[in-house]
C-alpha cells in the first residue's frame, strides 16, 4: 500500500501547492513572495515519509482560527467563535472521506492595523505576514492556520504561497465549510479539478467529494506535516 501511495504521489506530482483561489475553474493564482517565518512554515518537497500509520488511522491535525478586524472599524468581521466551531465540526465531516481530522488548538479575534488590512482586502497578504510576526498577538499557532477577513480581494479563499495558512472571506458564494475544507485540500496537496463540479478541488461549486487517489495524497501529506517532514 505504501508504494502505491507513492505512485500516486509522484502521478499527482505533490511536492506543494503553490496558491490556491476558490473562484473558477481556469482562474489565475497571484504571486506571493515566500514567507518563511515562524508563523507561516513552508511547503517543501521531501523524502517519502517513515510513519507507521495504518491507511485506515484517524490522522489529527491541529488547527488554530483568527477572526481578522481592522483598528478603524470599517473591516470588521462578522465572524464569531461559535460559528467557526460550526464550520469545522462541518468540514470534519467532509474530511472524513479521507479519516483526517481538523482540531481546534484556539479561536482569537485579532485587531490588525488598518494599512494593513487594506492590503488584505487587496489580497497582497506579506505585510500582514510582516505584522503578523512583528506586532500581532498571535496564541498558539499551529500546524494549519486560518483567517477570517471580511474581504479578501474578491475570492471565497485562498492558501498563500508555500505556507500552511489559508484565509476565507465573511461571505463566500459557496458554503464555508466548503471554502474551508477546498484551501485545506490545497495545503494537503490537492490542485484544483476541472471537469467535476461534485469535487471538493473544482472550484465555486459546492462539491465536496474526494476521489481514492485524492484520499491518498492528503493523507500522505497530512501524516507528513505531522512528523515534520513538510
Amino acid at each position: 500500500m505504501r508504494l502505491l501511495s507513492f505512485l500516486l504521489f509522484v502521478i499527482f506530482g505533490v511536492t506543494a501547492c503553490a496558491s490556491a483561489l476558490e473562484t473558477g475553474p481556469l482562474a489565475t493564482t497571484p504571486e506571493t513572495p515566500r514567507l518563511d517565518t515562524p508563523l507561516l512554515a513552508t511547503a517543501t518537497a521531501v523524502p517519502l515519509p517513515t510513519a507507521n500509520t495504518d491507511e485506515n488511522d484517524l490522522i489529527i491535525l491541529p488547527l488554530s482560527l483568527y477572526i481578522l478586524d481592522d483598528a478603524g472599524g470599517e473591516m470588521v468581521s462578522s465572524r464569531d467563535e461559535a460559528e467557526l466551531r460550526q464550520v469545522v465540526e462541518r468540514a470534519n465531516e467532509i474530511w472524513g472521506q479521507a479519516n483526517i481530522r481538523l482540531e481546534i488548538q484556539t479561536i482569537q479575534r485579532l485587531t490588525v492595523p488598518d494599512d494593513v488590512m487594506v492590503q488584505v482586502a487587496a489580497r497582497n497578504f506579506s505585510p500582514f505576514f510582516a505584522a503578523a510576526n512583528r506586532d500581532l498577538a498571535i496564541e498558539n499557532p499551529s500546524l494549519l492556520n486560518g483567517f477570517y477577513a471580511k474581504e479578501i480581494g474578491g475570492v471565497n479563499g485562498v492558501v498563500p504561497n508555500n505556507t500552511r495558512t489559508f484565509f476565507v472571506t465573511d461571505q463566500p458564494t459557496v458554503h464555508d465549510e466548503r471554502v474551508t475544507s477546498h484551501e485545506i485540500g490545497h495545503i494537503l496537496g490537492l490542485h484544483h479539478v476541472l471537469t467535476d463540479p461534485n469535487r471538493l478541488l473544482f472550484s465555486g461549486t459546492n462539491g465536496m467529494e474526494l476521489s481514492p487517489e485524492e484520499i491518498v495524497v492528503a493523507r500522505y501529506n497530512a501524516q507528513g506535516i505531522l512528523d515534520g517532514l513538510r
